[in-house]
């Protein structure tokens, strides 16, 4: 309420208890002392429950009694001064319609209470629930703004999860989960770290195999970090295949920064991250069993095809040399027949090995099939392909090759290969031409005596 307004209150207040029964008192001594000294004493009653009927309306109960009170004593005075019976007669009956007229306002006065009584009582039931009701109101309000923030929470998470799933890279899926926790918690900023290794933090977390909240790194007892980049940090571990394989944190350079209700939230999202890394661990693995051979790990001769051919598209487009070497192992029918197919595959493991090592980072290397190998040497002349591989078949002559026979001790044996090197001239050749010419070059080694490296060349 304003000011003004309960200033006008109490000046109407004042006006109905003391001012205007003032006022009418005097007026009614005066008006009296006026009628006593005239001729019209009858016309008394009449203009004085007038004046008890303003009087009784503006100052209420008490004021209108004193007024009554004194009427009645004026009255009674009257019948006995009056000379006569008529007027006797009268000042008495004008006297009890005064105190009759009084009561019936108090009647009405006290109906007109009770009904007031009876209509705040009602006024303040239907406040009471009005309140109540704003009350309930609100809160409806607040749970149905707190249930539309979690839907489009939800939403937004879905559409995450599903762009998540499409994307079965490990390399692409870091960025979108570090933007995912960015925008979820909405504040500090975020990493996702692969690995344990170098970082205080992620050891932590996967020693304690706990989330990990810090609310001040200067006063953190846990962690003996000197001038500290940040002060407040939040991080889940991230696991794919059940294996620890790092962290999502997020950090702040204020204290106290992050709370429990976004480790909670982080958690939830860190298995959603979990999640989309176990996939794209295992659509790599599924990838990498529908290209790599099960027994040597090296690729198979499909793929090893279909790079051959991107090779030869750029090495003809940028007139860059290429060799492709097939490798046989000699005799190895022999060593299945004497020592048994499983130590034969022992045999062809060790050779896999070492050419994964010995060969350069540039060179491609794929089981060809059986015991024999195939090798892509992207920018690499005859020269200097006759030279690797003269060194891989040497090494290979020289390897200790151990193999598991039904004893206690397991069996050396020494193994040798030939290789039918080719490599592609100006003249322009398919994949099945520069394959066929390489076969050409390891049967040339193999009629030569076995052991052997030979280089044919496509004719210009």
């Amino acid at each position: 309420m304003h000011i003004n307004e309960k200033r006008r209150q109490a000046l109407v207040e004042i006006l109905k208890t003391v001012v205007l029964p003032v006022v009418f008192g005097i007026g009614f001594f005066v008006w009296l002392l006026f009628l006593v000294k005239t001729e019209y004493k009858l016309l008394f009653f009449p203009l004085s429950s007038v004046l008890l009927s303003v009087l009784y309306f503006f100052s209420g109960f008490i004021y209108g009694g004193v007024m009554l009170a004194f009427l009645v004593i004026v009255g009674f005075l009257s019948f006995f001064l009056a000379g006569g019976i008529v007027d006797k007669s009268v000042f008495f009956l004008e006297t009890l319609w005064l105190c009759g007229l009084f009561l019936l306002y108090e009647r009405f006065r006290w109906s007109y209470q009770k009904l007031c009584n009876s209509n705040t009582e009602i006024v303040e039931v239907l406040e009471t629930k009005i309140t109540l009701s704003e009350s309930k109101l609100e809160e409806d309000r607040s749970v149905s703004l707190n249930l539309n923030q979690r839907i489009s929470n939800y939403q937004l998470l879905g559409k995450v999860v599903e762009t998540l799933s499409s994307s079965l890279q490990e390399e692409k899926l870091i960025p979108l989960i570090e933007d995912l926790a960015s925008k979820f918690i909405g504040k500090g900023t975020w990493k996702l770290k692969k690995g344990f290794h170098n970082d205080i933090f992620t050891q932590y977390i996967k020693n304690q195999e706990v989330p990990l909240i810090v609310s001040n790194l200067a006063t953190d007892n846990r962690f003996a970090v000197k001038n500290p980049r940040f002060l407040s940090l939040v991080a889940v571990p991230i696991g794919a295949n059940q294996r620890f394989w790092g962290i999502l944190k997020g950090v702040s350079t204020r204290a106290d920064f992050f709370d429990e209700s976004d480790l909670r939230l982080l958690s939830v999202i860190g298995g959603i991250a979990s999640l989309a890394i176990t996939n794209s661990k295992l659509y790599q693995r599924t990838q990498e069993l529908a290209i790599t051979d099960g027994l040597t790990g090296l690729y198979v001769q499909s793929y090893f095809r279909e790079r051959l051919s991107e090779e030869i598209l750029r090495s003809k487009s940028h007139s860059l040399p290429l060799s492709v070497a097939i490798l046989d192992v000699d005799h190895f029918k022999n060593v299945n027949d004497t020592y048994g197919h499983s130590a034969g595959d022992v045999a062809l493991r060790q050779i896999s090995d070492l050419l994964r090592h010995r060969l350069r980072e540039t060179d491609f290397v794929s089981r060809y099939g059986g015991e024999e190998f195939a090798v892509i040497m992207p920018q690499t002349d005859p020269k200097e392909a006759h030279s690797v591989l003269e060194e891989i078949r040497k090494n290979t002559e020289e390897e200790k090759f151990f193999l598991p026979v039904e004893s206690f001790h397991p069996v050396q044996i020494k193994i040798t290969v030939s290789i039918g090197v080719a490599s592609l001239g100006e003249k322009s050749v398919g994949e099945e031409k520069l394959l066929k010419l390489a076969d050409e070059a390891l049967y040339k080694a193999k009629s030569s005596g076995r052991n052997r490296t030979e280089v044919l060349s496509v004719k210009k």
